[in-house]
């Protein structure tokens, strides 16, 4: 029973962790409409006003009474079996306290009561196709999710959406941008404007996903109804964004911002724990990654207490830490999960090398976007395999993504195989993006600068100066 328990557990962790990051955004296009349900049955929140902290944001805590929710729905289906709409508004419900709290099999739940909403009502039936293929994504069944869209009757904003997400995923840019560029603004909504951030992040314009998601995130915040998860997710996002840039101390308001609204928010624990490492605070790294972990065991947090624990001198407890991602990357090959964390965790650390470039192989083949070429990339490099790493390092890096670990990873790949210019150039772009972009690699890449271009490089300064490092070469 334990072993059962911890299996789902870590499945979760998987899946929450791998899941599409702006996915979730699209469930605004075609879950909104049915909050008014809730009146129908009664099952809205009242919240008093004295609850409302002075000067806080104002946060529908619907999480709540999710549980609740969901039961009285189970009972509607259970009096309509026949009713396609209960069972679509369960499936809805499924998904969002699968986000909330992890269960993985709320996500089966989901795609149970979808698929037969769609079994008694195969056309005109545009939401129920949304919510399978949204529970299809979170399995990480990219194609059977594409397939459920394209056999819709129905294209419209929220669809087309769904569908460029899901390109994203699969690394198909092309058709990511031609979906985006059928959509007009007077089609898009909050949920879409999310996934065109997504793309211009992807693509090289993160000032102006920055400039979309910020936009995008006050609209959320202004109806008062939205959920407090989602809304949290917009905060995390654009936290995740500012974090890319340098901007920690707007990075770090915005994770705390998304913690205000929904105090369960794994990403926006392990975002702080991202944010305190490379900022070398060990302690608050250390306390951000601990109170992720307790909602749920994801291996890149797992990973960043193990790092704090040592930066901190506790090798027994760095050590523990340790054998519990051996324990997640054991039950994840029980279930054939790949987990592009464990494969960057393994070979950050140096250590299941093999393990690490098996896994980032098995990882393109199911979800070739260009961040699983860039972890196939590192971990071919620390297994010497340098050409495959040359190739994947110019795949993941082939839109100009302005990402500084990215760009780092191609700049050293680059060094080791004799391009000086090339390596210069990625190095150089990488700490220009954000100058303590990694708890390790940000300050090698300094003093590879420093080495390759010393008359010029500031290293005491930490500081560079693109421009005149180019002139020199």
């Amino acid at each position: 029973m334990y072993l059962r328990i911890l299996l789902l557990v870590v499945l979760a962790s998987l899946l929450i962790l791998l899941r599409p990051s702006d996915a979730q955004a699209i469930s605004l296009g075609y879950t909104n409409k049915l909050v008014s349900t809730y009146y129908l049955v009664g099952q809205l929140l009242t919240v008093k006003q004295s609850q409302v902290v002075k000067d806080s944001p104002l946060v529908f805590p619907d999480y709540l009474e999710r549980s609740h929710i969901i039961s009285v729905y189970e009972e509607k289906v259970a009096q309509s079996p026949d009713s396609s709409i209960f069972l679509r508004l369960l499936a809805d419900q499924y998904l969002r306290r699968f986000r909330e709290v992890g269960d993985i099999e709320d996500v089966l739940r989901a795609e149970q009561a979808a698929r037969s909403s769609l079994a008694l009502q195969p056309h005109h039936n545009q939401v129920s196709s949304m919510l399978l293929a949204s529970a299809l994504l979170s399995q990480h069944k990219f194609r059977q999710a594409l397939d459920v869209l394209n056999n819709s009757s129905v294209d419209n904003a929220s669809t087309v959406s769904l569908k460029a997400s899901i390109q994203m995923e699969l690394g198909d840019y092309e058709a990511t941008h031609q979906l985006l560029q059928n959509l007009t603004d007077q089609t898009s909504n909050t949920g879409h404007n999310a996934v065109v951030a997504r793309y211009l992040e992807l693509t090289g314009n993160l000032t102006s996903a920055r400039q979309l998601l910020d936009e995008a995130m006050q609209e959320m915040d202004s109806f008062y109804t939205n959920p407090a998860e989602t809304r949290a997710w917009f905060h995390v996002r654009a936290g995740d964004l500012a974090l890319a840039s340098g901007n920690f101390v707007l990075s770090e308001q915005r994770y705390q911002e998304a913690l205000d609204l929904f105090p369960r928010h794994i990403a926006a624990f392990t975002g702080l724990a991202r944010l305190y490492a490379s900022e070398h605070r060990w302690q608050d790294a250390l306390n951000a990654a601990n109170q992720g972990i307790e909602l749920m065991p994801l291996v890149e947090t797992l990973g960043y207490k193990a790092d704090a624990q040592l930066a901190l001198g506790d090798q027994a407890g760095a050590a523990a830490t340790e054998d519990l991602i051996g324990v997640v990357a054991d039950l994840s090959k029980v279930k054939g999960i790949y987990d592009r964390a464990l494969a960057i965790y393994y070979t950050e650390h140096g250590i299941h090398l093999p393990e690490a470039l098996q896994i980032a192989r098995s990882e393109v083949v199911v979800r070739d976007d260009i961040y699983a070429e860039d972890t196939l990339a590192w971990a071919a490099a620390a297994n010497g395999q340098w050409q495959e790493a040359q190739q994947a390092a110019q795949r993941a890096t082939r839109y100009g993504t302005e990402d500084a670990l990215l760009q780092f990873h191609a700049g050293m790949i680059a060094l080791h195989l004799g391009n000086r210019e090339e390596a210069i150039k990625r190095l150089t772009q990488a700490v220009s993006l954000n100058p303590h972009f990694h708890h390790k690699y940000a300050d090698e890449a300094h003093q590879v600068l420093a080495n390759l271009v010393p008359s010029i490089y500031l290293i005491q300064e930490n500081h560079l100066t693109p421009d005149v490092i180019r002139g020199s070469l």
